[in-house]
């Protein structure tokens, strides 16, 4: 999970003038040090991030906490990406998919615990209800005291097949990003109301990529400008996701590709600055998938 916020220096004065015309300088020889080694910042403890799918029969393995934790592995997701729209904590299955033993909640919060991460939840958006994750928040922060702080709503959700491609479970009658919005707001107020500690995310998408800026019939903007009007004031993050390409993509090309990627999150921290006005620095952005 990788946060991100960005600060642009301001090309006016403190009164709103320009700034005067600088004087002219002497000629001169100048000299510059560059120090390799300063930062400019800390990531988080948590902005290193692995996702953890309950299709994977290893994921609890003894070991796997001691890899994780040498990793500086800070956050784990869980049930695994397309899996959470079709997944329901409390029986542990996932409809049309497959389960591996000793993949449930309680074990992979052992794991996360022996890690020493924090857990990142998705919330089945595709076929469950705000009742319904409202009761896993009760159960891992009531219940178990786990202190799960991050919780996402659905994953990839864009690709319900409103927009024609269609990937992600979604058993709405409405697929479209004005529905996800209000659904948001519905899974928001049933989880804080449990908890209101914890962190809510709403699924973007990466600007530059599919659907980025695509309007669908209906519709009164593309997905990210539709959800971001309506949501704001109940989100506190947003979940992107970043591919370099298909299986035929060169490291070369993954590279070249990747140096575009401040760029698109400078996008993404645009947005919510259009919708979340002077609230904008509260709300963070996860790249939950890479």
């Amino acid at each position: 999970m990788l946060a991100a916020a960005f600060a642009l220096l301001p090309l006016a004065d403190a009164a709103g003038a320009a700034p005067t015309a600088p004087r002219a300088a002497t000629a001169a020889d100048a000299g510059v040090r560059v120090n390799t080694q300063a930062s400019l910042g800390r990531l988080s403890d948590v902005a290193r991030g692995v996702n953890a799918a309950v299709w994977d029969s290893h994921m609890n393995d003894p070991e796997v906490a001691t890899l994780m934790k040498a990793a500086g592995v800070g956050a784990m997701r869980y049930p695994g990406g397309s899996y959470a729209d079709i997944y329901h904590w409390q029986t542990h299955t996932a409809p049309g998919g497959y389960v591996a033993p000793g993949t449930g909640f309680d074990s992979f919060m052992n794991t996360v615990r022996a890690t020493g991460a924090q857990p990142v939840l998705i919330a089945n958006y595709g076929s469950g209800t705000p009742e319904e994750a409202a009761g896993w928040v009760r159960y891992a922060n009531v219940t178990k005291d786990y202190g799960a702080k991050y919780w996402e709503i659905g994953n990839e959700i864009y690709g319900n097949g409103h927009y024609g491609n269609g990937w992600e479970h979604d058993e709405h009658e409405d697929k479209s990003p004005r529905e996800y919005a209000r659904q948001v707001r519905a899974y928001a107020e049933a989880m804080k109301a449990v908890d209101p500690t914890i962190k809510i995310g709403a699924v973007l998408t990466t600007p530059g990529h599919w659907p980025d800026g695509v309007v669908a019939e209906g519709d009164p903007g593309d997905w990210n400008h539709t959800v971001l009007s309506e949501v704001t004031d109940v989100i506190d993050f947003v979940s992107v996701h970043w591919y370099a390409g298909g299986s035929g993509t060169t490291a070369e090309d993954a590279m070249a590709r990747l140096s575009g990627l401040p760029g698109e999150l400078r996008e993404v921290r645009s947005q919510i600055d259009r919708y979340a006005g002077p609230d904008s620095p509260r709300i963070g952005i996860a790249l939950t998938e890479i």
